[in-house]
């Protein structure tokens, strides 16, 4: 019996040493999922905070005030293509919604807005290589009755980054863009529209890029807010497709995956 009792015991032991382990094992999750939330609730409001401070720069006087808090952004840890794919947008969202509110006038949203347009181009100039004979390119438009260009610049530096060779068209005529689509390979020619009110000059664009095309069009695709707000987009348009994301458009022409990333 003695030895009986001490296998028992020992089981019992073992068993309270399991519970034990099973214990701080559960307790130790917790805590780090705990953790966890609170980084990532600290890290959206460090978020509105640096979109709050770049929205002010980018609308004060100053010319380099923009420049200087990028600088102390990266410098906390927000990496470069974090600002230019997160920040960027949001703080153009942020300057609309200012003008909504009438807490910012036209001419600070104006040049607010220029500010974000030029970091952008100069990170495609800094960025873009000239395209090799035999690589099909990609085609952005921002057509003349459009004066969102934000867009349509973020989507152009996104695709770059995945390693594709874009070429950006601002403001052409529909006969402009039947010329370019004539003189290289275009794997796309993609169309940006922030708004339902422009659906019917997008149509018109469109139908007049077909027939001034001396060959059929790449697939031409939708890109922008629009998307949400119009059902039936592609078949209102006369486009071959609408993309809520970049990497949606690459896939639907059959382009190479690439991460998801910001909207057209």
């Amino acid at each position: 019996m003695k030895d009986g009792a001490e296998i028992d015991d020992r089981h019992v032991a073992a068993g309270q040493g399991c519970c034990q382990h099973t214990g701080i094992r559960t307790l130790a999750e917790s805590a780090l999922r705990i953790l966890a939330e609170s980084r990532q609730c600290d890290r959206r409001g460090d978020t509105a905070q640096w979109v709050e401070r770049l929205c002010d720069a980018v609308v004060s006087d100053s010319e380099t005030s923009h420049h200087r808090v990028i600088s102390a952004m990266v410098s906390s840890g927000v990496c470069s293509d974090e600002v230019f794919d997160t920040y960027l947008p949001a703080v153009a969202r942020e300057l609309g919604d200012r003008w909504m509110r009438d807490e910012a006038t036209f001419v600070e949203v104006t040049v607010g807005t220029g500010r974000l347009q030029t970091l952008l181009r100069e990170r495609a100039e800094r960025r873009c290589a000239a395209p090799s004979g035999g690589t099909r390119g990609i085609l952005l438009v921002l057509p003349p009755f459009e004066a969102h260009a934000l867009g349509v610049f973020i989507a152009a530096d996104q695709m770059r980054r995945a390693g594709h060779s874009v070429q950006l068209a601002i403001g052409p005529s529909a006969a402009e863009v039947a010329a370019l689509v004539a003189q290289r390979d275009f794997a796309m020619v993609g169309l940006t529209c922030a708004t339902r009110r422009a659906t019917g000059e997008l149509r018109t664009f469109i139908s007049e890029m077909r027939a001034a095309a001396r060959a059929p069009l790449p697939p031409v695709v939708i890109g922008g807010p629009v998307k949400e707000s119009v059902p039936d987009l592609a078949q209102t348009t006369g486009a071959d497709h609408v993309a809520g994301d970049c990497e949606e458009a690459l896939r639907l022409v059959g382009l190479a995956h690439m991460p998801k990333t910001l909207s057209m």
